[in-house]
């Protein structure tokens, strides 16, 4: 049986990504050591203790300039914080948990398109007439991919997340595989060839 899912390294890369932006949402927000304060201005007032005594304490007042600066930070590192929360999580359950990306037995082909939770594209070894990989141009370059093309166009869904629909081929981004898709490829097609001569003799 062939099983394909996320990378580990490429989920690492992404987990190790996530804490530089962590770190300066919190310096954007809450630390200061090096990113620019809000600007501002001090103001003293008095301040009486219990005794009668009185302190003079001085404190900053953010300037209209810097409340605007301060609500620019806080989206800002607040989006920044979020988001690398978000991404060392997804890392590390895909890390826990590995999410199957594609699967092929004896029985056919199961292709995960749309995440975890949506269901898998079943296709029969008779709907595959061919298989290839190779390098695919998208808006960010070249990525790699193993397309299939499909007998019947129509089995193809229109708008995958983890492919590109392209009738009568189906070509599913392989960048982040935890095996080449060359690999997977021959693979693929052995069970694709199996079928043929079963289909042939008999």
């Amino acid at each position: 049986m062939i099983r394909v899912a996320h990378s580990p390294w490429r989920l690492l890369g992404y987990a190790v990504v996530a804490v530089p932006m962590i770190l300066l949402a919190l310096e954007m927000t809450v630390t200061y050591k090096f990113y620019p304060r809000p600007e501002a201005t001090t103001a003293s007032t008095d301040v009486t203790a219990a005794d009668g005594s009185v302190t003079q304490v001085t404190s900053r007042v953010l300037t209209e300039t810097g409340k605007a600066q301060w609500r620019r930070d806080l989206a800002w590192g607040s989006a920044l914080g979020l988001g690398g929360v978000a991404l060392i999580g997804w890392a590390f359950a895909g890390l826990v948990a590995p999410r199957r990306l594609l699967a092929a037995d004896a029985a056919g082909l199961s292709v995960w398109l749309d995440g975890r939770r949506a269901p898998p594209l079943h296709l029969a070894w008779e709907e595959v007439a061919e298989v290839r990989s190779g390098l695919r141009q998208d808006e960010g370059g070249e990525v790699a991919v193993l397309s299939l093309r499909l007998h019947d166009a129509g089995r193809i869904p229109a708008g995958p997340a983890g492919a590109a629909a392209d009738p009568p081929w189906l070509h599913l981004y392989a960048g982040e595989w935890d095996r080449p898709p060359e690999e997977v490829a021959a693979l693929v097609e052995g069970y694709v060839t199996m079928f043929r001569g079963w289909e042939t003799y008999g």
